[in-house]
């Protein structure tokens, strides 16, 4: 059993953008909320269900039935979900508004008594990059003090593949295709900023 002095919670983060067929061009960014003791079962389930030969769960290489099964399979995981949904999206400004969403974020996690947040990682520069932001962010002072700021993988990680396919989910229902997004059945927190 555990200690109540022992529980933590940890965030693992992803990104999406919908350009096309959205009323209005999102950057979207998701974290799913968990205690970090309990994922082992949650990360075994979304082993099982990965599709032959691929590295990890990705929506958008996802067939209709793979989505299915999928969101089946998260949307039974006892996990919190968070989005920053930044609009309207500027595609010259991709970085801009991933700090911007970024921001939002972290104060929102650190508001849930998240300690560590791991971001999906994204080329050597990129990542670089975020870390920068992470330490503008404490330099400004709006960076949860209690909050650490790591980098994963998703081919070590399955708790990122979470993020990925609530934001596919979500994205599709901004074009119109909520069938999957329907199942979360209001677990997702959303929070739209103007970019």
């Amino acid at each position: 059993m555990q200690d109540s002095d022992d529980f933590a919670l940890h965030a693992w983060v992803d990104e999406s953008m919908r350009q096309k067929a959205a009323p209005a061009p999102l950057y979207l960014l998701g974290a799913v909320v968990a205690d970090p003791a309990q994922c082992d079962p949650a990360r075994e389930q979304l082993r099982d269900i990965l599709p032959k030969g691929a590295p990890k769960l990705h929506w958008s290489d996802m067939v209709d039935r793979e989505k299915t099964r999928a969101t089946a399979v998260v949307t039974s995981f006892d996990i919190a979900h968070l989005v920053v949904v930044g609009a309207p999206l500027d595609h010259r400004k991709q970085e801009r508004a991933r700090a911007h969403c970024m921001e939002r974020l972290y104060w929102e996690l650190g508001q849930m008594g998240v300690t560590t947040a791991f971001l999906e990682a994204r080329e050597k520069s990129q990542r670089k990059k975020d870390l920068q932001l992470v330490d503008a962010l404490r330099g400004k002072g709006t960076m949860p003090a209690g909050l650490r700021v790591e980098i994963g993988f998703p081919r070590d990680e399955p708790m990122l593949w979470i993020p990925d396919q609530v934001l596919g989910a979500m994205g599709d229902a901004e074009q119109a295709q909520s069938k999957w997004f329907a199942q979360y059945q209001g677990t997702v927190q959303r929070i739209d900023i103007e970019l």
